[in-house]
């Protein structure tokens, strides 16, 4: 009899840990996966200013200096704020300047701020921007196409404010690099399912548009303005509501981030996104964090369940079974979405990648908090 109840235990417990994940697959996750791109219908493209932010970033202005002015697009400005650079960038942008009439340069060489992180920059560009419809990325970044403007600006239309885009990095033949794609993988597809289910909560400032008049609206970054992040995940999760969000996933609206990443930055870059979810809704942070939870508790009750039901061949195929489904649909919605993104080298390994991030993005979040004062 307490064979039988132990059995009927384990198998209760490790079913209702899958059913949770499936229904974050089916019901959360799905929104994005299995979604449609849908043109929008723009009555005319409307006048767009791009802004980047550049500090001491005068190797990779050669390169995207050139790919952004060639964008087919007909109407935009590129608003270059030189954050304080002591290379040659000022000069770059300056010769840019002679040819093109229409990239603005913002210098803050003597700036004094007690704002934090790119903040003030971008403020900067934003009150010197001619357009009201504000584009931003990274000058580390280059767009994947000549199109990326106009798929971007192409859904400002109706109530829309808000385009959130997808960034990604030029891929390598290494470990680290396979696994920065699964988690920029992973994190797209919460954000942008998210924000399908109208509970945005984050966008990437390395591709991400939005108006001026919503910036100004919730007083630009004041509110986060002593937190060295932010820029990208407090102010849109504040301004975002259920009708002016749009999502942007064809591949023609990429970019890349060009240069290679070292690991202590995306750590940084990590904690600090798990440092400001505290300032987003109940809702998300609850919807986020229990996520993290299952996904851990899955792993750790598979292998307890195994474990458990070795002297019961009919519960160890159960739970076997019960597992292969849960990893068929990991596949399924994951799969459909790399391929959506153009993410597909995470495939094979996807099982794997999902295990190691299980287990490290706790530690992530706890490090978060332990060293918080990194980021005030």
């Amino acid at each position: 009899m307490l064979k039988d109840s132990l059995s009927f235990t384990i198998l209760v417990v490790f079913s209702s840990i899958t059913l949770l994940q499936l229904l974050y697959y089916y019901v959360i996750y799905a929104r994005f996966s299995f979604s449609r791109k849908k043109k929008p219908v723009a009555m005319q493209q409307v006048p767009v200013s791009v802004i980047v932010v550049v500090k001491d970033a005068a190797n990779s202005l050669l390169k995207f200096l050139p790919r952004m002015m060639s964008q087919q697009y007909s109407q935009f400005e590129l608003v270059v704020v030189n954050d304080q650079s002591h290379d040659l960038s000022e000069l770059l942008v300056k010769e840019y300047q002679s040819q093109y009439s229409n990239i603005k340069l913002v210098d803050l060489e003597s700036a004094v701020t007690t704002i934090r992180g790119s903040k003030f920059a971008l403020s900067m560009g934003i009150r010197c921007a001619t357009y009201e419809h504000l584009l931003f990325t990274d000058v580390e970044c280059c767009p994947t196409s000549s199109h990326w403007l106009e798929k971007m600006a192409d859904n400002f239309v109706s109530q829309k404010q808000i385009v959130l885009g997808y960034s990604s990095y030029e891929k390598r033949n290494n470990l680290f690099n396979r696994l920065l794609h699964f988690d920029n993988l992973h994190n797209a597809v919460q954000y942008f399912s998210l924000a399908m289910c109208h509970s945005t909560y984050r966008g990437d400032l390395k591709n991400i548009a939005f108006t001026k008049a919503l910036f100004y609206a919730q007083r630009g970054f004041a509110s986060h303005n002593h937190i060295s992040c932010g820029e990208e995940d407090i102010f849109i999760s504040r301004a975002a509501n259920r009708q002016n969000t749009a999502v942007e996933f064809s591949p023609e609206s990429f970019v890349l981030l060009q240069h290679k990443i070292p690991y202590s930055y995306w750590k940084n870059h990590k904690m600090g996104l798990y440092y400001t979810r505290k300032m987003n809704t109940l809702r998300n942070r609850l919807t986020l964090s229990f996520y993290a939870l299952i996904n851990l508790l899955f792993y750790v009750a598979l292998v307890l369940a195994i474990i458990g039901s070795l002297a019961n061949k009919p519960l160890l195929f159960t739970i076997l079974g019960i597992a292969g489904a849960r990893i068929i649909s990991q596949y399924l919605v994951y799969g459909i979405a790399a391929s959506k993104l153009k993410e597909k080298q995470v495939i094979p390994f996807l099982l794997i990648y999902d295990i190691i991030f299980a287990v490290m993005n706790p530690y992530y979040y706890l490090s978060a908090q332990i060293y918080h004062h990194k980021f005030r």
